[in-house]
């Protein structure tokens, strides 16, 4: 059984970072992939995504490798970046597959590339992104909800304070603070 948490990670965040460890000790995977998008299909026009190569080695410093590992299954595979191609290709080695997205996700769930098909291949697990349930249709999807905290951190928040020229200590990695700052001021 492997877990795998995709995303821009434009950049990772200390609350991607809280959820994901949640769903290690939650679900107990023997595999736990952080699966940075390399071009992902919502964010197309996006300018401000940084260089893949950059956001997975964030990636590989923010997710301690004893318990996370970070993969670069999408830069293989055709563009843009669709889960459903990566499920794919992973289920040709891992059989069972839980995929981990926020609350904001399921109910967009429908908008993903063949979503019907992708949940017949997942067991969706959802982490907390509102205080309380919203009333749309998607929570009626075959999910697990996670049992986490409402964490309140967002990458565009991070990008956002850069631009402002505020902290974003303790949002991110110690030791990738001064990089991120650089990377997005410019």
């Amino acid at each position: 059984m492997i877990v795998i948490f995709g995303g821009s990670f434009n950049p990772p965040h200390i609350g991607h970072r809280i959820i994901a460890e949640y769903a290690y000790d939650f679900i107990k995977p023997k595999k736990f992939l952080i699966i940075p998008a390399v071009m992902p299909p919502h964010k197309l026009e996006e300018k401000n995504i940084v260089d893949f190569n950059l956001r997975k080695k964030w990636c590989e410093i923010t997710f301690p490798k004893e318990r996370f590992e970070v993969s670069d299954i999408e830069k293989h595979l055709p563009k843009p970046s669709y889960t459903y191609q990566t499920v794919l290709k992973l289920k040709e080695k891992f059989d069972d597959i839980y995929l981990l997205i926020g609350e904001d996700s399921l109910i967009n769930f429908h908008t993903w590339y063949k979503w019907r098909e992708l949940l017949k291949e997942v067991t969706l697990v959802v982490y907390k992104r509102y205080h309380e349930k919203l009333k749309f249709d998607n929570y009626n999807l075959p999910h697990i909800f996670l049992n986490s905290p409402l964490i309140e951190i967002s990458s565009s928040e991070i990008r956002n304070r850069i631009k402002k020229d505020l902290s974003i200590y303790g949002m991110v990695n110690d030791n990738i603070v001064d990089e991120i700052k650089n990377t997005y001021k410019a």
